[in-house]
């Protein structure tokens, strides 16, 4: 990390009001941006070396960790490069402004994706007639990453997992989701969730996996 550039206010109240308002123009631009963002301590806690604040939120929804905010001039904090140690910390890593930005933003679209695929493809399921349990469909999120996230699917007694991506899926596309682990495109899927569910399948076809 570089040391030499803005340096932190010595008047700590007038460094933890350019790190609250520097929180709250970031929180702004991300929602701007398509990016859910839940903040749980508004205040922040201050950094044991002073001059900053943490703040803990998630950024979208499900994806949180620590956000180490520098309590200088937000223009200041905008220029600041990565290696600088005034930027922007997530976590133990450091980041300039835009590149957060733009990464949590491409997050929260991909996870839109990941949703909008899941929905589509339960809604074929019921109009294929599967007997989904409604009330247990939905994300597992201990099985989530920030590119795939798997879905319990409920049958009678029976849970079928199926994971999507946060690419498009759908008839006649060639990206790929996941039934119990195994790879499938869309048809053959929707027959692989009928077959592991122990459920005829509508055409009395068995579903076929990809082949390497």
């Amino acid at each position: 990390m570089t040391n030499d550039g803005p340096p932190l206010p010595t008047d700590e109240a007038t460094a933890t009001d350019y790190a609250r308002e520097n929180m709250q123009a970031l929180v702004a631009e991300l929602t701007a941006r398509g990016c859910e963002v839940l903040l749980f301590n508004k205040e922040g806690r201050p950094v044991p070396q002073g001059g900053s604040l943490k703040f803990d939120i998630e950024a979208p929804d499900s994806y949180g960790d620590t956000l180490v905010v520098p309590g200088i001039p937000t223009d200041s904090l905008k220029s600041a490069k990565r290696e600088d140690s005034w930027a922007l910390r997530w976590g133990h890593k450091s980041y300039t402004w835009t590149a957060f930005v733009d990464e949590r933003s491409a997050l929260a679209q991909g996870l839109r994706t990941i949703h909008t695929n899941a929905d589509l493809f339960v809604a074929e399921l019921r109009k294929r007639g599967l007997p989904l349990n409604a009330d247990g469909v939905g994300p597992d999120w201990d099985a989530a990453s920030s590119t795939w996230i798997t879905y319990d699917l409920p049958i009678g007694e029976e849970v079928v997992y199926a994971s999507f991506p946060d690419q498009p899926i759908g008839p006649g596309l060639d990206q790929v989701l996941y039934v119990q682990g195994e790879e499938y495109t869309w048809e053959a899927a929707v027959m692989a969730v009928f077959t592991e569910a122990g459920v005829p399948v509508p055409d009395r076809a068995a579903p076929h996996q990809l082949t390497s």
